[in-house]
């Protein structure tokens, strides 16, 4: 007994589709093949009565009506499998040849069953029908009729085959249909299994991809991106959340500690300055959400609505050109490369791409010593339009690069300089946000930042 489940599952119900979708392929052909075989043959039958017909009533325009008689008197008599019937009837009715008798006059063609023949009732197939015809003769009516002998052969040999290739068909049908649908089945079920083991916890779980490449292939690898992107995520939260309370504890316990010095200050001057100080530390934490809340809508896909067409070579320069002074008064030199005669138009948001190169500037200067240059430039690869930030400063070790583009991640593991760690993630994140990929590698030293952009 088939459970009621087990004909709600989607393979199943694909095989039944496809073995009915087979079954109606054959009856459908064979309908087609039934209608047009008997036809053909329905027609060949009345153009051999015709045929036979006007052989006869030729005999009676050239030799008269008695060698008619004499000729339908001999075929009737040469007719041994009675599949066609004669009679020739003078014009006052009665009898003169044939193989049949007692038959009514009517107009054009007939159908004349056996067991209303007397003269061929009890010979040949019972079931057997004629198509007949009266025709006008000089001194009488003559009466040609063929059997349908053929058509109900063939119509029994078309039914008997369409059984059997049913049968066969419906069988090969299911037997494939119930295979593809096993093969499907066992992929979703451990599709199922995988997403509930994911569910329990086991984050780094993933579903195997076949070497088929097919529909199911392709979903698998789509589940197994999103789990990838999910497990990035979840590690993203606890490292944040690790790190927002590393981060937040010192600047927190000063700022209690500057509160409880201002309280016990009967000083107006000292109580203002560790106020002052206290708002500061306020404004680090508060910047410090601020940046995550950005990172957080930009990966939701926020700010996308704003997008419009952008000459990114324009953005760099102007961003390089504001920041040639700061960069001068910490010490270093900024050297802009970018042309602004080049085609740089990319699809993207204005403020979020500045605020990305200021990002990458802004994190050259502060983790490079005094001397330090820094290169801004632009080039084209293929469809891609490629903006370069490079330094000669310390750079980052390889093995460290993909953990720098972490929220509130930092080389400098005490956390003893300025900075939230979440610099690189804001770029990351607006990259990510336009289609773009960003690229870490030694300079040669110092750092060298590839952002490659889809041109638009």
């Amino acid at each position: 007994m088939i459970s009621h489940d087990v004909l709600k599952r989607t393979p199943v119900r694909l095989a039944a589709a496809f073995a009915s979708l087979f079954a109606l392929t054959v009856v459908a052909l064979v309908g087609v093949l039934y209608i047009t075989l008997v036809s053909e043959l329905d027609n060949s039958i009345r153009q051999h009565v015709e045929e036979i017909t006007d052989t006869l009533t030729a005999i009676d325009r050239q030799q008269g009506f008695k060698d008619l008689t004499a000729v339908v008197a001999e075929e009737a008599e040469s007719v041994r499998d009675f599949d066609s019937i004669f009679l020739l009837r003078a014009d006052d009715g009665s009898f003169e040849a044939g193989n049949v008798r007692n038959v009514a006059l009517f107009e054009g063609w007939g159908e004349l069953d056996r067991a209303w023949l007397p003269m061929v009732a009890s010979k040949g197939n019972p079931d057997d029908r004629f198509f007949a015809k009266w025709t006008r003769v000089s001194k009488g009516h003559l009466l040609v009729g063929g059997s349908d002998r053929e058509i109900r052969e063939v119509r029994r040999i078309l039914l008997h085959g369409l059984g059997w290739g049913l049968l066969t068909t419906m069988l090969l049908a299911i037997g494939s249909a119930v295979y593809l649908a096993r093969r499907a089945q066992q992929k979703i079920a451990v599709f199922a299994t995988t997403l509930s083991k994911v569910s329990k916890g086991q984050i780094s779980e993933r579903v195997p991809v076949t070497e088929s490449h097919d529909d199911l292939d392709h979903v698998a690898t789509q589940i197994n991106a999103t789990l990838a992107h999910l497990q990035k995520l979840i590690e993203n939260v606890n490292q944040a959340s690790s790190d927002i309370a590393h981060d937040l504890k010192k600047p927190i316990g000063r700022l209690r500690r500057r509160l409880e010095l201002a309280l016990r200050s009967e000083d107006t001057k000292a109580f203002r300055g560790q106020v002052e100080e206290s708002l500061g530390e306020l404004d680090s934490i508060v910047e410090t959400f601020e940046a995550l809340l950005r990172i957080t809508q930009l990966e939701a896909g926020a700010r996308r609505s704003r997008f419009g067409p952008i000459d990114l070579g324009n953005v760099l320069a102007d961003v390089a050109d504001i920041y040639e002074p700061v960069v001068e008064e910490a010490g270093g030199r900024l050297v802009n490369h970018v042309g602004l005669e080049q085609n740089c138009s990319v699809t993207g948001d204005r403020e979020l791409l500045t605020q990305l190169f200021v990002n990458l500037i802004e994190n050259a200067v502060r983790h490079s010593p005094p001397g330090t240059q820094i290169d801004v430039s632009m080039k084209e690869q293929g469809e891609k339009l490629i903006a370069v930030v490079a330094d000669n400063g310390p750079g980052i070790p390889a093995h460290e690069r993909d953990n720098v583009f972490r929220r509130l991640y930092r080389l400098e593991r005490e956390r003893t300089t300025s900075g939230s760690g979440l610099g690189l993630s804001l770029v990351a994140a607006i990259a990510e946000l336009h289609g773009a990929a960003v690229t870490l590698s030694d300079n040669h030293p110092g750092l060298r930042v590839e952002v490659s952009f889809p041109r638009s």
